[in-house]
């Protein structure tokens, strides 16, 4: 049996990368491959997510900066050489050179993965500096695979991954008395989600529509001051953060993403695995991977909001039908949880061969 093990930075515990790890590993333990998943995490606020998952902690709490990253990289070299991984995979840059490092003191050798969530230019926490440090690429995203060519790094060991997508049972239906639109997410009223925008881009559509918001964040008070500045305070919807927001969704007309950046765009699939039609900026990585135009949703050019304001009103005028719903959940069928993990495992068995033919 070959050990995998995930290393991760300190996390919230309710993220989308949470998410996706979890489900990762769970499937990939519970499944007849050679492969089984631990996890090496750096301290989470909420523990639920690691339920039932192999996991340790390298956290360390104590003592300035220096003294902590000493104690950390103690840890980290201490549980390789006891586990002696097949394969180490970092979501975090500034670790995939410590785990370089410590390899490096290690008479085990064995391949470091990156498998980054978020896009390379974008987003602060990320250090594309230590990026060569990893031996391959996991890219959840198109997007961030032509970023790494762009970095120079070689496409021959760049694996394009996606995330996994359950496939659901329950289709969300459409209203027929009023359009409602969805937002599931962090609130920014700039910055990454641009809530600025949506807002912005609904004041100018007429007729009966109406914006439920589940999510929340530091911008929450401002959106909402906003909203009312456009006089479109009645038409939306606040509902704060809700555990597991689409099991509490009776109705859906089409859900919105007006995003700056992304990663992936995992609310455009748990959106289109329901059934429900996506609007999206076309930002640099993720939604192009997964709206395919007037079949599951539409992409608009970040920024433009009289383009958005158009297509959002020619829904709520009726004037573009929008496509059978069993076809919307269909047009994702290859990144749906069986495709994504015969996929991946056979990328964990092209990594091993080429690195053991080194």
């Amino acid at each position: 049996m070959k050990k995998i093990v995930i290393v991760t930075p300190h996390l919230s515990g309710l993220g989308g990368t949470e998410t996706v790890i979890r489900d990762v590993v769970r499937r990939i333990n519970s499944g007849p491959g050679s492969y089984k998943i631990q996890l090496l995490v750096g301290g989470s606020d909420s523990t639920a997510w690691l339920a039932g998952i192999p996991s340790a902690s390298y956290a360390s709490g104590h003592g300035n900066k220096l003294a902590r990253a000493y104690s950390k990289m103690r840890a980290l070299y201490k549980y390789f050489k006891e586990e002696r991984p097949s394969m180490v995979i970092s979501i975090d840059t500034k670790l995939i050179r410590a785990c370089y490092l410590c390899r490096k003191m290690l008479g085990h050798k064995f391949p470091i993965v990156s498998w980054i969530h978020f896009s390379l230019f974008h987003e602060p926490t990320v250090h594309v500096k230590m990026l060569p440090y990893a031996d391959y690429h996991f890219c959840i995203s198109t997007g961030i695979a032509r970023q790494m060519e762009s970095l120079g790094i070689n496409p021959s060991v760049l694996f394009t991954i996606y995330n996994p997508v359950p496939r659901i049972e329950r289709t969300v239906p459409r209203p027929k008395d009023k359009v409602k639109f969805i937002y599931i997410g962090r609130i920014f009223f700039e910055r990454q989600k641009r809530l600025k925008d949506l807002l912005t881009a609904l004041s100018g559509v007429s007729g009966d529509w109406q914006l439920n918001v589940y999510g929340d964040g530091e911008d929450t008070d401002i959106c909402k001051q906003f909203s009312n500045q456009l006089g479109i305070q009645d038409r939306v919807i606040w509902n704060g953060w809700v555990d597991q927001a689409w099991e509490k969704i009776d109705e859906a007309t089409a859900l919105l993403l007006t995003s700056a950046y992304e990663g992936f765009g995992m609310v455009l699939t748990e959106a289109i695995s329901r059934g429900v039609y996506c609007i999206s900026s076309d930002c640099e990585t993720g939604p192009a991977d997964i709206i395919q135009q007037n079949v599951n949703g539409e992409l608009y050019r970040p920024g433009d909001l009289s383009q958005l304001r158009i297509i959002l009103q020619s829904i709520v005028d009726g004037r573009k039908p929008l496509p059978d719903q069993e076809k919307i959940k269909e047009s994702i069928k290859s990144m749906y949880a069986d495709h994504y993990y015969q996929t991946l495992l056979s990328d964990f068995d092209k990594i091993s061969d080429d690195w053991n033919a080194k």
